[in-house]
């Protein structure tokens, strides 16, 4: 990977964040990640695949810093097909430096998505965003661009996972809201140690919810390595022939691949509104049901797509609201919603101009 910072400790039972010793985590499936600068061959992957090593993440490309406007791995084809060829699962990832950009953020995962079809990578597989080098100053404003990515690289037919430093999630994003909408979807970076590792050190495995692979190493025979402690990273074997081999040109922009038909979420039903709050000089109403965990300005409703009614449904004639006095307040929402993003449980719709995250259970999609 991209290491702009190295996470080691010299010194284990000084971080207080690390256990010395593990419970109903072990070993399951070891393997590593590649990019340009390592090798493309069966035999390359081969000779990994009789350590133990039985996984490989493959670099796609990446755009922002360092990657420019797109940077594409023109060995990530050879990659993909020839660790797959001597059984060894594989996924992708993309390096993203967009910041707390949701727009950018959208473009990445754009790129990502049309860089994982010409390498191959099957639907159903892993594409990790490799985010550790950009970030705004805003943890929330972060998270929300990388669940951005995230939800888009879903809507794809992928599954996604965020790969980045225990140093850099801590300063720089809400894993809380990560993992309410990703359960198991880390990859986290640590290392005891820059000495080669064979295996990895289980009894350091970072004391983080929802990890899904730790990377141990960054000398495990001369590449990155990791263990995967949760379920596999792909579904399918990636497909013969899905697209062709991605061109020679590595730092121009490329066009997205086509967008896929716009959809419209409606809502039928009566909530209530627990509370309305202020946000950058603009009201909004909460519905508690409805919002994702960690309930913040992301599930904020505005005031102006709101229709007050009774319990019932029946639009007052006064819509004022009364302003969180301890009487219960009931809304509708009436119209045809463009939808943004969407999970498995979760939807991103655009209300009164603006994104606003809830949970899936309550929209009609059409």
């Amino acid at each position: 990977m991209n290491k702009l910072k190295r996470w080691v400790v010299a010194s284990i039972g000084a971080v207080a964040f690390f256990g010395a010793m593990i419970t109903a985590v072990s070993a399951n499936t070891n393997g590593i990640d590649v990019a340009s600068y390592q090798g493309d061959t069966t035999s390359y992957f081969n000779s990994f695949k009789q350590v133990g090593d039985n996984f490989t993440m493959v670099k796609l490309g990446g755009r922002g810093g360092g990657e420019g406007s797109h940077y594409v791995n023109q060995k990530a084809y050879a990659q993909i097909h020839n660790a797959d060829a001597v059984g060894m699962q594989t996924g992708g990832y993309f390096w993203g430096e967009f910041g707390d950009s949701v727009s950018e953020a959208s473009y990445h995962a754009q790129l990502a998505v049309q860089d994982a079809q010409n390498a191959g990578l099957a639907k159903g597989s892993y594409i990790a965003l490799d985010y550790e080098a950009g970030a705004g100053y805003n943890k929330a404003n972060n998270t929300t661009a990388i669940l951005t990515f995230m939800d888009q690289i879903y809507a794809a037919g992928y599954k996604p996972m965020l790969y980045s430093g225990t140093y850099y999630v801590n300063a720089n994003i809400d894993l809380n809201r990560i993992n309410a909408r990703y359960p198991n979807a880390l990859w986290l970076a640590w290392y005891s140690t820059t000495a080669h590792q064979a295996t990895p050190p289980m009894q350091y495995f970072p004391n983080y919810s929802n990890v899904k692979i730790w990377q141990y190493a960054d000398n495990h025979y001369g590449v990155d390595g990791n263990v995967m402690v949760v379920g596999s990273i792909d579904n399918d074997k990636p497909a013969e022939k899905t697209a062709s081999k991605p061109s020679r040109s590595t730092n121009t922009p490329s066009t997205p691949s086509t967008p896929t038909k716009t959809r419209y979420a409606t809502f039928s039903g009566v909530y209530v509104a627990d509370y309305w709050t202020k946000y950058n000089n603009k009201m909004y109403g909460v519905n508690i049901d409805m919002s994702i965990p960690v309930i913040d300005y992301n599930n904020y409703i505005p005031i102006s797509a709101m229709t007050l009614t009774d319990r019932y449904g029946h639009k007052l004639r006064n819509q004022y609201i009364q302003g969180n006095n301890g009487r219960m307040e009931y809304f509708t929402l009436n119209g045809k919603y463009k939808v943004i993003s969407q999970t498995a449980t979760t939807i991103n719709v655009e209300i009164g101009g603006e994104p606003v995250s809830m949970m899936k259970s309550f929209a009609t999609i059409k």
